[in-house]
């Protein structure tokens, strides 16, 4: 019988706390500066016009996350319709970026590595589509570019067949070319 109590108030705890989750609102911590810079981990990247950074993010040394919505992400923490972000990490350069790269994107349907330069900087980049349902799936494309002892990762994601498309690719594209890198 205790087991059973303790089962029971378990279960209790769990479903108080997922409508706790369900109802509380998803609130951005975000901050909207035209023109603005941010920095972390290495990198110094403008935050294109109408796009906003995640500020406890960059407070906590975390890596730079801007998104053209606000910050107001879906339930459950997805993107919403027309929703896109930027996320730009590094880490230290590993002794093979290629090998890196092909093990960290084992998972994703990569078509194939392909070299990029954006301004003065030139790196490897792969695209990828994350099928979340029948109809609904989730683009990425991920510059790597190595510079000095470090590797900058510059991440967009947004909905796959998003109307925005081109200004999203130019807004990554702009956000790299302007990156100062440590």
């Amino acid at each position: 019988m205790n087991a059973m109590m303790k089962h029971a108030w378990c279960s209790i705890v769990a479903v108080a706390a997922v409508l706790f989750l369900q109802s509380a609102p998803l609130l951005p911590q975000t901050r909207t500066a035209p023109g603005a810079w941010v920095e972390a981990r290495g990198a110094r990247v403008h935050v294109p016009d109408g796009w906003s950074y995640n500020e406890r993010l960059v407070a906590a040394s975390g890596p730079i996350n801007m998104t053209n919505f606000g910050g107001a992400y879906a339930r459950g923490g997805l993107l919403p319709p027309d929703g896109a972000e930027i996320e730009v990490t590094s880490l230290p350069a590993p002794p093979n970026i290629v090998e890196y790269i092909k093990k960290e994107l084992k998972a994703a349907k990569v078509d194939r590595l392909q070299e990029m330069a954006a301004g003065e900087k030139s790196g490897i980049q792969a695209s990828y589509v994350e099928t979340i349902s029948a109809d609904t799936s989730l683009k990425t494309v991920v510059s790597y570019i190595a510079h000095g002892s470090s590797l900058y990762k510059f991440y967009l994601s947004y909905w796959s067949g998003n109307r925005n498309e081109q200004s999203l690719a130019s807004a990554f594209d702009q956000v790299i070319k302007e990156a100062q890198l440590r």
